[in-house]
């Protein structure tokens, strides 16, 4: 398999990320507000998950998931973001997968490309 930065970017699918940020302060109904942050032009590999349930262990944590994203060793990505599948960047309309865990994965001594394991989230 070739490294992950020489497969063409046009082979690649498009996808966001969401970060949500606490902003420290309560709404009138007691809530905790936040802010949301779309950032857009990732790509990538979406892969779904074999079978129904599928669970890795990461860092000694087990993780169930539904799919894994193959992506760029330099996308900045947490366990508390989401990914947006889709061409369009609204939260309501793309298909909505949290970020359940996060593998670097090394050729050699450098990093070539991070698995996210996702999980859909119903809506």
């Amino acid at each position: 398999m070739p490294l992950f930065n020489a497969i063409p970017n046009r082979l690649r699918q498009q996808f966001s990320r969401v970060r949500r940020t606490s902003g420290g302060t309560q709404d009138s109904y007691g809530d905790a507000t936040f802010t949301q942050q779309v950032t857009s032009g990732y790509r990538g590999f979406f892969q779904i998950g074999r079978k129904e349930g599928e669970s890795v262990i990461l860092a000694g944590k087990e993780i169930a998931y539904d799919a894994v994203v193959y992506t760029s060793s330099t996308m900045l990505v947490g366990e508390d973001d989401i990914l947006l599948f889709g061409s369009s960047t609204s939260t309501a309309v793309s298909t909505r997968y949290h970020i359940r865990g996060v593998k670097s994965v090394y050729d050699g001594l450098t990093m070539d490309h991070k698995e996210l394991y996702v999980e859909q989230e119903v809506v």
